[in-house]
């Protein structure tokens, strides 16, 4: 459904990620290897992300943009 590079927009945070819906950004892992959670970069600074990481979503959280 969602591939490594593809742009993608939050339609739900949910109780992980609050205040992130309308926010748009790029898949670096389509959760194969992560358990279903997709790693989206670009929600959050890169110093941010340097320091937390990238954000994780679920199909269902995030559409195409």
């Amino acid at each position: 459904m969602f591939r490594k590079g593809d742009t993608v927009t939050v339609i739900d945070g949910g109780t992980d990620n609050p205040g992130t819906e309308g926010c748009t950004g790029t898949v670096v892992d389509d959760g194969s290897l992560s358990g279903g959670l997709i790693a989206v970069k670009g929600i959050d600074g890169r110093f941010a992300e340097a320091i937390k990481g990238y954000r994780g979503y679920t199909a269902d959280q995030i559409k195409h943009a």
